[in-house]
């Protein structure tokens, strides 16, 4: 029920599997984050999810700030220039996000996404915002 976060240092790595089971621990540059309980992805590969936009955006938070900034700032900038009819349709009215899917390969291998990660790095940074996605779940109101 629980989103830890610890800095990526030796201390950290040790803090982070020193959780409890069960718990899924997601590798970043800068920080490692433990998802627990609730948080827990909700299939055991990334291929496996099916995300909702509000799922696949949120995973992206889930690893970072500046992993959500920059998923937002290839979406916006691809939307404000010419992107193809289907890039059009897929990041604008898609409600289905797919670890494979043609777009999101696209997304992971742009310059704004990727940044200074190596093809290795992306693909697990990508797989990450998949699993730490599947687990969200948004909080229903009372009214």
């Amino acid at each position: 029920m629980a989103r830890l976060t610890f800095p990526n240092t030796a201390q950290g790595m040790a803090d982070a599997n020193a959780v409890a089971q069960p718990r899924h621990i997601i590798w970043s540059q800068a920080r490692i984050t433990v998802l627990t309980g609730a948080d827990m992805p909700e299939v055991p590969k990334a291929t496996d999810a099916v995300l909702s936009k509000l799922q696949f955006f949120q995973g992206a938070l889930a690893i970072s700030q500046a992993r959500l900034a920059a998923v937002e700032t290839y979406v916006s900038t691809l939307l404000a220039g010419s992107p193809t009819r289907n890039q059009r349709l897929y990041w604008t009215h898609n409600n289905e996000f797919r670890r494979n899917d043609l777009y999101i390969q696209e997304l992971r291998t742009n310059a704004t996404f990727k940044g200074a990660l190596t093809p290795e790095q992306s693909r697990a940074e990508m797989d990450n915002i998949f699993l730490a996605g599947s687990g969200y779940e948004p909080k229903m109101s009372a009214g």
